[in-house]
């Protein structure tokens, strides 16, 4: 099953810039993921993301489920610089978690 999540309800306006509400997202996200679902995050209607908003969404996720999880996730309507943010995020967890496992 997928379940589809729109991030302009977590957003303010157009801009995803809260760290609060990316743990929110994430909570969805994780209730989902351990159901074995897979996730897609709908970026429609949000032209801005700040690194604070996606490290819950996209760090925690990586560094509790680890990098195969992103396997369940699509990312969907992400602008250039959308993208951009979530593959620093990811690439950032992906250093934190051989931290963890090293």
């Amino acid at each position: 099953m997928n379940l589809v999540i729109e991030i302009k309800n977590y957003a303010q306006g157009d801009t995803a810039i809260s760290y609060e509400e990316g743990k929110k997202c994430y909570q969805v996200m994780k209730n989902q993921l351990e159901k074995n679902n897979n996730v897609i995050l709908d970026f429609t209607g949000v032209s801005y993301v700040i690194t604070a908003f996606l490290n819950p969404v996209i760090g925690d996720t990586i560094i509790g489920y680890g990098p195969d999880i992103m396997k369940k996730i699509t990312i969907k309507h992400a602008s250039p610089d959308v993208i951009e943010k979530v593959k620093l995020v990811k690439k950032g967890a992906l250093i934190k978690r051989e931290d963890l496992d090293g």
